[in-house]
């Protein structure tokens, strides 16, 4: 089956997208379709991405391109379980600084946002289970967060484009309620488990409020999701011990 194929006709249509070879993208569109300057993606839950188009069309962040949804024909953001967005330029690239920078930012304009229902999965559980009462050397190093939950982007860094000087551009919205700067912490954590940024950056963000409990909650997260969904993949398990010993490190300095 060719990758034009796997694009159903009727979903062009509904998009007003005619027909044209279809370029299959990497991961940070989802591995979706771009046809022209039309970006499709198969969702696995239609009522998140309803939320995150709905959210993404009026997003404003200063310093941020935010990709714009595509409507159908009949004003549906979701037709058979694909969605549509303007295709962006630009890569993931090893920018994990001026990431952090554009999370806090975008966080700034999701403050008044309004949450999807959760779906129960293993990255809902995860993070359920990354704010409850921890055992061990994390458990002690935890101080109590008084904030108040918001919206944040739970993949922010795997969602960001860079293409030259432009502002960064997100690609999608992947809802977690957590204090505002948890999306940041997300993106340091994500950063060094990836082997893309120096650990110095523990330093450069320190002056984030409540920085070091994020830190490690951001860590349990993706640690949770590895358990929860039994990938024993050796590198991966093997990045979140580096990662966990450099937290724990760090924030015991601190404290």
């Amino acid at each position: 089956m060719s990758e034009s194929d796997q694009l159903p006709d009727h979903v062009r249509d509904a998009f007003q997208v005619g027909a044209g070879p279809a370029e299959q993208l990497s991961e940070a569109w989802d591995y979706g379709f771009r046809v022209g300057n039309t970006v499709f993606s198969k969702v696995l839950s239609p009522e998140t991405a309803a939320w995150s188009s709905k959210t993404r069309e009026g997003l404003k962040p200063e310093g941020v391109r935010v990709v714009r949804p595509i409507r159908s024909t009949d004003g549906r953001f979701v037709v058979a379980g694909w969605r549509a967005s303007v295709f962006s330029t630009g890569n993931v690239a090893k920018r994990v600084d001026e990431t952090v920078v554009a999370a806090l930012r975008l966080a700034d304009a999701l403050v008044k946002s309004h949450a999807p229902e959760p779906v129960d999965n293993v990255f809902h559980r995860a993070d359920i289970r990354a704010w409850e009462e921890q055992p061990g050397q994390i458990g002690q190093l935890l101080r109590p967060i008084d904030r108040v939950n918001q919206v944040g982007h739970a993949d922010m860094l795997a969602t960001t484009l860079y293409s030259a000087t432009q502002p960064p551009a997100v690609t999608d919205l992947v809802p977690v309620l957590r204090p505002h700067g948890f999306t940041a912490a997300l993106v340091i954590v994500d950063g060094l488990l990836l082997g893309a940024v120096d650990e110095g950056i523990l330093g450069r963000f320190s002056h984030l409020p409540d920085i070091e409990s994020l830190l490690l909650r951001a860590f349990l997260f993706r640690r949770n999701i590895q358990e929860l969904s039994e990938n024993n993949d050796p590198n991966i398990i093997s990045n979140l011990n580096r990662v966990e010993n450099t937290l724990v490190s760090y924030v015991s300095d601190k404290l």
